[in-house]
């Protein structure tokens, strides 16, 4: 998938807000278990924003969410965004309920 948009801003695969991750899983409660925490001691929260997207990374997403777009365990949307929860868990917007 090419079109993995992520809005976890100090995700360590985050570049520009888009996913440069090989794999994606997404777990059964639509958590992306993929996400990782960057290390890095940047001062500024806005680096992330201003570096260039990179779509050239094709992402296999694995998911066990019950959502429309799960198909044997690996999803079959177009594109998928992730996001912040409430919580600050990163977590699959793209989810629709079967």
């Amino acid at each position: 998938m090419y079109d993995l948009k992520c809005g976890q801003k100090n995700c360590k695969y985050n570049h520009g807000y888009c996913c440069c991750a090989k794999d994606v899983a997404v777990s059964q409660g639509t958590l992306c278990t993929t996400y990782e925490k960057a290390e890095t001691d940047l001062k500024t929260e806005s680096s992330q924003e201003f570096s260039k997207p990179d779509n050239s990374v094709d992402t296999a997403v694995s998911c066990n969410a019950p959502c429309l777009f799960n198909h044997a365990t690996k999803c079959i949307a177009n594109g998928i965004t992730v996001s912040t929860d409430d919580n600050g868990s990163a977590e699959c917007l793209t989810f629709i309920k079967k």
